[in-house]
């Protein structure tokens, strides 16, 4: 079975655009660590390089995080608040400006592998474009060779990419399963994963069981992001509030296919308490986890005899008391 994490952005000020300075206090890192050590469930938190932390606080942050009884899932390469990054960090047309961004993910990496983590995410969130007539091979070629110069450079640390349809960019670049399974294929390195994350898939108008299933017909290794979603935007609320069924329809999938990567969210309390947010969402994932693995041979059963109300009632019997 996985263990339990989240990232550590769900107790961060979390700005928009109406309000930049964000609904919450700022806390340092130190200050999040110690939050994350009250969520009992959780084992794992998910931190950004660098915007995080630097090298020259990584003994701190690995003192902070034993004191808290954490591990680090993955580390995440941020290629996406710096300035810098606004018309691509991987896909950038600009040389110089592709060294440096290769360089943070070489260096996450470097710490990765140093603290015994051993993966990385990387989420390329300024990768894309905005309007039309684009040079769309050209920005194919230079993240291809991005991405495998990075996997080849330390193949002991898995490198997961994370896919998202829009936002910050209005397209980007890794949108959705089917282009993060064909960049997997065309680098072809073994040490290179995707990230699922759940409201991603939602607004990428994914099944997301069929998703993971993919994934796993292919032998790609992949990680899990929880939260919820309406579809249409990445509202990163908390985890089964929204999507019961499709989440029951997940972690029967995840079981099939012998998951037991990390379950992991990724979640941005705006204006709900943030612990106990964590908490709910990593209860319910718990309880998805528990209640599937003590009906998965029903509910296995209901699938392979493919009667669409039989499997109606019969999934509504499993999760809805008093349902008869």
């Amino acid at each position: 079975m996985g263990k339990y994490g989240f990232g550590l952005w769900a107790f961060d000020p979390l700005g928009d655009r109406f309000n930049p300075d964000g609904y919450k206090p700022v806390l340092d890192l130190m200050e999040k660590i110690k939050m994350a050590g009250l969520v009992e469930i959780a084992e794992g938190v998910e931190l950004h390089y660098p915007s995080d932390f630097t090298e020259d606080r990584v003994d701190q942050v690995r003192r902070a995080l034993k004191d808290a009884g954490l591990a680090v899932p993955t580390l995440c390469v941020n290629l996406f608040t710096d300035p810098r990054w606004q018309r691509g960090s991987l896909t950038s047309r600009d040389p110089r400006l592709r060294a440096e961004a290769l360089e943070t993910v070489k260096r996450a990496m470097d710490i990765s592998e140093r603290m015994g983590w051993g993966a990385c995410t990387l989420w390329m969130g300024q990768d894309g474009h905005d309007y039309l007539f684009n040079d769309y091979g050209g920005a194919w070629d230079r993240v291809v060779q991005g991405v495998r110069e990075a996997a080849e450079y330390r193949r002991r640390v898995r490198l997961y990419l994370e896919y998202k349809q829009k936002e910050p960019r209005t397209h980007m670049q890794v949108a959705n399963v089917g282009k993060a399974l064909y960049l997997v294929g065309e680098v072809g390195a073994e040490n290179l994963g995707v990230v699922v994350d759940v409201g991603h898939a939602f607004m990428a108008d994914e099944n997301v069981a069929e998703s993971v299933a993919m994934l796993g017909r292919r032998g790609v290794p992949f990680t899990m992001h929880f939260n919820d979603a309406y579809g249409y935007w990445d509202d990163d609320m908390i985890a089964g509030s929204i999507n019961l069924w499709r989440y029951a329809e997940l972690f029967y999938q995840l079981r099939k296919m012998g998951y037991e990567g990390w379950y992991d969210l990724d979640i941005f309390p705006y204006r709900e308490d943030p612990v106990r947010a964590v908490e709910q969402s990593l209860e319910f994932v718990d309880y998805m986890v528990r209640r599937v693995g003590e009906n998965y041979e029903e509910i296995d059963r209901l699938v392979q005899e493919g009667d669409v109300h039989k499997t109606i009632d019969g999934v509504r019997r499993i999760f809805l008391k008093g349902y008869k």
